[in-house]
């Protein structure tokens, strides 16, 4: 059995190395009987020089649209690219993308043939997809006509007007020439310097507001913010400025036509934002968009037009809680314009009066600061200034809600007043009136201003985080620092 056994082994490794040898043999004869890939003759079937182009025009099978870009000449020798489509609209056309399209239908070279004395209608020529016909400045024309895909999608028929003979052209050439005059609009729908803005108006639909602001321009820092006067007295944040500022420079990812049906279709019809931009030199925009559909906001110019859509990421800032779009604080002057700033109230009354350079700070060295006509330049160890930080409290306030309608009764005793006196001797007076245990209404001049803030802004004691404080805490801790500073430096106690 053991001798069996071991020339089984053997016989077993023949068995495999014969049929080894007739699977090789079978695919070897399968692969010689395999057809080689087709190949074909490359033609170039046309091209004319783009200096001797007057027009490119594209018929549309589908549609009856007739596509045609001119180019001119201007005096100067500036080529000068034009739109004279079916489907021309009022708006502007791209020149870069005028030229692109002359440049890629200017020419079918690099062809490959297919067949001569073909039946046309086989390959989609007999009515072809596309006409392409060629101007020259001389006035001859050439044509092509572009049918059907081949079989692997990769290409397409063509052949020459009046001619039997169909090559094949990359199926790029194809969708590049069935490009309509939506497709040529240039890009920028607004190109207007955001620093020649004069104003702005803001309206949402879903929460009704209506914003209105005059441009500041800051000639320090180069840049423009809002100062709303409607329906709150405020500064505008700096998101509101970022967003005015895309509009002023708006581009569209595509167009789509203002039929009925597509105004409807979009939102445009009914807009659920509107914004009117008034430039230097009296030009007025208005830009009416949708809401968001599908990663889109599609919208219009003045009303007329095409419809144009822009990516929402773009302009999300439009959907934002309207404290977004204001500025944080009720009121954030800027100390080098101060002359002085007088609070009173339940705890006391106190004058803080400032004489700064213009763009130079409380803790510079050429400011001075008074707190009741003691100097006021004392610091902690670490450097941080204790009239610094009462500036801060008084002039960083920060808006915690709006209630417009709220009604404050007449007869109302204000908790906390700030007199603001700046240096073209002007006054501007705000009052903090108890909304409730937590919260303030504040009024501006008497009138109210919509907003209401958190009673820490008036109240916080931060302790030893001297960017943490409320007015009051703030003032009782400068004069400490004032009465107890040694060389001009305090500590607060811990656990004070």
């Amino acid at each position: 059995m053991k001798s069996a056994k071991n020339l089984l082994v053997p016989l077993v490794i023949m068995i495999l190395l014969a049929i080894g040898v007739v699977v090789f043999f079978v695919v070897d004869r399968s692969l010689k009987k395999r057809p080689a890939e087709t190949t074909y003759n490359q033609v170039d079937l046309l091209y004319i020089s783009p200096v001797d182009i007057a027009s490119v025009s594209v018929l549309h099978r589908d549609g009856n649209v007739n596509v045609k870009v001119d180019r001119s000449q201007a005096a100067d020798g500036t080529v000068v690219y034009g739109y004279s489509g079916s489907d021309k609209s009022s708006e502007n056309y791209s020149q870069t993308k005028m030229e692109e399209f002359m440049i890629t239908m200017n020419s079918f070279v690099a062809c490959e043939a297919i067949a001569e004395n073909a039946n046309l209608s086989e390959y989609g020529l007999d009515n072809p997809v596309l006409t392409v016909t060629i101007t020259k400045t001389d006035g001859t024309q050439k044509s092509i006509l572009m049918g059907n895909l081949s079989p692997d999608g990769s290409k397409c028929y063509v052949c020459a007007a009046g001619s039997s003979s169909v090559y094949m052209s990359k199926k790029e050439k194809l969708e590049i020439g069935s490009r309509t005059g939506n497709y040529f609009l240039d890009d920028r729908i607004i190109d207007m310097n955001f620093k020649d803005i004069e104003s702005v108006k803001f309206n949402r639909v879903k929460d009704s507001i209506e914003l209105f602001g005059t441009s500041v321009y800051n000639e320090t820092t180069n840049t423009v913010s809002f100062r709303f006067s409607q329906p709150f007295e405020i500064g505008s944040s700096n998101y509101f400025d970022k967003l005015i500022e895309n509009i002023c420079g708006l581009s569209a990812a595509d167009h789509e036509d203002a039929t009925n049906e597509n105004l409807s279709k979009f939102g445009v019809a009914v807009p659920s934002f509107r914004f009117t931009l008034n430039f230097k030199g009296g030009k007025t925009y208005t830009v009416a968009l949708s809401s968001a559909k599908g990663g889109f906001y599609y919208g219009r110019i003045n009303g007329t037009g095409k419809i144009f859509k822009v990516e929402a990421q773009r302009l999300e800032i439009i959907e934002s809680p309207v404290l977004v779009l204001l500025s944080d604080y009720v009121f954030n002057n800027s100390c080098d314009e101060l002359d002085s700033v007088e609070v009173s109230g339940n705890k006391g009354k106190f004058v803080m009066k400032f004489d700064v350079p213009k763009d130079k700070l409380i803790t510079d060295k050429e400011s001075t600061v008074t707190l009741d006509g003691r100097n006021a330049r004392v610091v902690n160890g670490s450097g941080r200034s204790y009239a610094a930080m009462l500036y801060e409290s008084i002039f960083c306030i920060k808006i915690d809600g709006v209630e417009e309608n709220a009604m404050i009764p007449e007869n109302a005793v204000a908790d906390t007043t700030i007199k603001v006196y700046d240096r073209n001797h002007s006054t501007v007076v705000y009052e903090f009136f108890r909304r409730n245990t937590e919260t303030f209404y504040v009024t501006k001049n008497g009138e109210y201003t919509g907003f209401y803030v958190l009673g820490i802004e008036l109240y916080n004691d931060g302790g030893t985080d001297t960017y943490n404080y409320g007015i009051w805490p703030a003032y009782e801790i400068l004069t400490k620092a004032i009465t107890n500073g040694i060389n001009g430096v305090y500590e607060i106690p811990d656990g004070k």
